[in-house]
């Protein structure tokens, strides 16, 4: 039967750095930074620095030491064998994420600035500014050609009907004013 020792306790932060092949500036930042902290007894379990290392680490960066497990350095003259035990899968860090997910969310936001770029030189995309502008002057063209609309046909139309052209004018001018004015309160709206 093998008996299996429980997590190795490391009493200095130097020492963990040795055996882990860092510098004790590196643990120094990590502990600061919260990506890593001693047991409550003060100690330090190598496994879980490792581990915290790992999950919140560049993975493009990470050197041997993180990513496989080093030989255990003997703290008696005859160590038990230990069986290997893989680091544990890198978890989200208290109160954000892995390095993994927020460079993950940085890549997807880039690619959609890349895709709008793209969309905006192709012409499938306006300005939106431009376009309520656009559209506010192509009502105004409209409401003015309308409302002379009355000048150019009231004396045609008077003359079929046999009144006098002024009065028809002047009664059309005044309907389609009423007509626009009711209308007034469309709005274009771009969302």
């Amino acid at each position: 039967m093998i008996a299996v020792e429980g997590p190795t306790l490391v009493a200095s932060q130097r020492e963990v750095a040795r055996r882990l092949g860092l510098s004790h500036t590196a643990l120094q930042k990590a502990q600061q930074a919260g990506r890593i902290a001693p047991e409550p007894g003060g100690g330090w379990d190598i496994e879980k620095v490792r581990a915290g290392l790992a999950a919140s680490s560049d993975p493009t960066r990470k050197t041997a030491a993180m990513t496989t497990r080093a030989p255990a350095l003997p703290v008696s003259p005859a160590p038990a064998p230990r069986p290997m035990v893989t680091p544990p899968a890198a978890e989200p860090l208290p109160g954000g994420s892995s390095f993994h997910n927020a460079r993950t969310a940085n890549e997807v936001l880039k690619a959609q600035e890349r895709k709008l770029r793209l969309e905006e030189r192709r012409g499938q995309l306006v300005d939106k500014a431009r376009a309520l502008m656009l559209v506010h002057r192509l009502a105004k063209e409209e409401r003015d050609a309308i409302l002379a609309w009355p000048a150019r046909i009231a004396a045609e139309l008077a003359a079929e009907l046999g009144v006098d052209a002024h009065r028809l004018q002047t009664l059309m001018d005044a309907r389609l004013r009423q007509h626009l004015a009711e209308r007034h309160d469309v709005r274009v709206s771009i969302g």
